[in-house]
């Protein structure tokens, strides 16, 4: 018992995650790890990333997960969408985006769905929120449902037109803006007959 309250002692002090190597710099064996692994003391990220089990969940928990685990990634489509309530849907599924030819992370836990983009289009909109004191990367509304037309035959166009209509009832909404992603990501022309059709 003494090893485990040590062990979790390092995942306390790492704020709930921590790699095996910040583990076995503190002298503790990888059976250990495995051992505590099995009793489900900690959750598998992804190779050399554990999240002690019973830290607080919260909302979006599965952001923050995916957040330690690929910084590099954004949130994006439906994760996104709903994030934003510009959806009734709740997917199950993170969606993440990944840069183009960019190597694919084996993730344990969240279950994820990576999209690669291409770098024009991976590097436009990305906006920072912070959830609990962890930064995460998430495409922006606009973006997000630009980006949703472009997958609109994987996705399905109502979940697009869902989320361009719930945006557009919005004070905040930036049609501007809206349509300078939508050009970016090859849907301009799309994008613009459904707006001229909802508003």
């Amino acid at each position: 018992m003494k090893k485990y309250k040590k062990i979790i002692e390092i995942f306390k002090n790492h704020n709930g995650y921590a790699r095996s190597k910040d583990i076995l710099a503190e002298g503790i064996h990888p059976r250990d790890i495995k051992d505590i692994l099995d009793k489900g003391i900690i959750i598998k990220v992804k190779n050399g990333l554990y999240r002690l089990t019973d830290t607080p969940v919260i909302s979006n928990q599965s952001f923050i997960d995916l957040a330690r685990a690929v910084p590099e990634g954004v949130v994006c489509l439906l994760s996104a969408l709903s994030y934003y309530e510009l959806t009734t849907f709740n997917p199950s599924i993170i969606s993440m985006a990944i840069r183009h030819k960019a190597w694919r992370p084996k993730i344990k836990y969240p279950p994820v769905e990576f999209y690669y983009f291409s770098t024009k289009q991976f590097e436009t909109g990305i906006d920072e929120i912070e959830i609990k004191g962890y930064k995460v990367r998430i495409y922006s509304p606009e973006k997000t449902i630009c980006d949703c037309f472009r997958y609109r035959n994987k996705l399905g166009l109502d979940v697009a037109k869902e989320g361009l209509s719930e945006y557009l009832k919005r004070k905040d909404r930036n049609l501007e803006k809206l349509l300078k992603y939508a050009e970016i990501c090859r849907v301009k022309r799309l994008l613009e007959t459904w707006i001229n059709a909802m508003i």
